[in-house]
Formats: structure tokens, C-alpha cells, sequence
């Protein structure tokens, strides 16, 4: 299994917001959550990435235990984690952005190739490398966060709420670049909003509700179900 997250429980000081969670999934596997407001979504993935402590249960990466790792160590393990807010360093250029984002680089060669692959995959920034990423826009920045992450070349992109503030006609773009990625071989866990354009583009889903995983599915399986549509996709 590539990702295997089990009984999965964690929250804040006193607080228990994710209750026994669990997910699986595949390499190069495209997987949404989505739930409720309040469900505990984005805590899950932060759990997952080492940002929140694994109170009780197990993660595992490629066969290997992470549930005690970091977020830095996650990170060397081929986990990145891009957040849904203050993903930029806004006083930064594009480039020094993916600069952080490749902090791990110590070879400038292959640094440039980094970067000349994210300007490939994102080529409105490659004309803006000098822009400040606080001048941007919504979009542009998220494809700043996004380049970033992809400059060490993770095995696994998490990305929480990626459309989030977007204007309408923006999500699609956004949605064609994560499924782009996707399809060049890096696998994509995500948290979304746009739940049922999120299971449009995913091989699955994952229905978290109260903390707990309630139900899972083919994203189409989960588009076909009444109550799915009924419970969470507003329908």
C-alpha cells in the first residue's frame, strides 16, 4: 500500500477533531476527501503530514511507519503538503519562492531544471519570475504554492483545499493542472470544497464526517450516490 492511514485519531491541545480516521491509497492514485464543514478534513491531513501529533493509530508511506515523523522529515520521505492559506511568502518573488520549495537542493544545475519544469507545468509564472507572490493573483499564487511543492519532486502532493477563493472560471484550470500532475506520476490526496468537481477528476473519495470515516467509493461511485449528493454535495 502506498498510503495506509489507520484508526487515526488527533486534534488540538484538548480538543479530539479527527476520531479514529482511516484511508487508503495507491501510488499515482488521485484520492479527494470531502465532508461537512467542521468534519476534520484539513486535520487529517496535517496529521497525516506530521503537523499534528498521530494521537492514537498508524500512518504508514511506502511501507515504512511515519506516524512519529515531522513535517520536515515527512518532507525527506517524498510528502509534501501544500496548506489552503498563507502558502506564499508574499514579500518573496516567483522564484524565490520555488527557491524555498526546493530548500533541499544543493546543486544549482539541478535546481534550474526544477524550475524550468514548474514554469513548464505552470508557464504564467515563468513569465512573472521576478513578481512579488503578495502581488499576485489568487490563481497565481496557488500555482506558486503549488510549484513549490513540486521542486523536490514528491511522490505524494497533498493539497488542502486548492480552489479555495478562486474565481468560478479559475477552477477548472486549477482542477486540469492537478489532474496534469497527476498523470505524470505524482500521487494527489486532497481536501476540496468543490467536493463534486474534486470526484469528477479523482480515481476515489473519501467521505470524513465527525471525525470518522463514514463511507468510501470510485469517484463515481460516490457522484452516483443519493446519499452522498444528499449529505454532502448540496443535492
Amino acid at each position: 500500500m502506498f498510503l495506509e492511514a489507520s484508526d487515526v485519531v488527533s486534534g488540538y491541545g484538548d480538543a479530539i477533531i479527527v476520531d479514529g480516521a482511516s484511508l487508503e491509497m495507491e501510488r499515482e492514485e488521485m484520492v479527494t476527501i470531502i465532508g461537512p464543514n467542521g468534519a476534520g478534513k484539513s486535520t487529517f491531513l496535517k496529521t497525516i503530514v506530521g503537523l499534528l501529533r498521530v494521537r492514537e493509530g498508524r500512518v504508514a508511506f511506502q511501507g515504512e511507519d511515519i506516524t512519529d515523523l515531522s513535517a520536515e522529515e515527512a518532507i525527506e520521505h517524498g510528502i509534501c503538503f501544500v496548506p489552503q492559506t498563507d502558502n506564499v511568502f508574499g514579500n518573496l518573488s516567483v522564484r524565490e519562492n520555488l527557491k524555498m520549495g526546493g530548500w533541499s537542493l544543493d546543486d544549482d544545475d539541478r535546481f534550474d531544471d526544477r524550475v524550468q519544469e514548474v514554469y513548464e507545468r505552470f508557464p504564467e509564472l515563468e513569465d512573472r519570475p521576478n513578481a512579488l507572490a503578495g502581488n499576485l493573483s489568487g490563481g497565481q499564487q496557488q500555482m506558486v504554492a503549488m510549484g513549490a511543492g513540486l521542486m523536490l519532486d514528491p511522490d505524494l502532493l497533498i493539497l488542502d483545499e486548492p480552489s479555495a477563493g478562486l474565481a468560478p472560471d479559475l477552477v477548472d484550470d486549477m482542477f486540469e493542472k492537478i489532474s496534469e500532475i497527476n498523470e505524470a506520476g505524482t500521487s494527489v490526496l486532497m481536501v476540496e470544497q468543490n467536493a463534486r468537481r474534486a470526484l469528477e477528476e479523482s480515481d476515489r473519495g473519501i467521505v470524513l464526517d465527525m471525525g470518522e470515516s463514514k463511507m468510501e467509493g470510485t469517484g463515481a461511485e460516490l457522484l452516483e450516490s443519493d446519499e452522498v449528493a444528499e449529505l454532502y454535495l448540496g443535492t
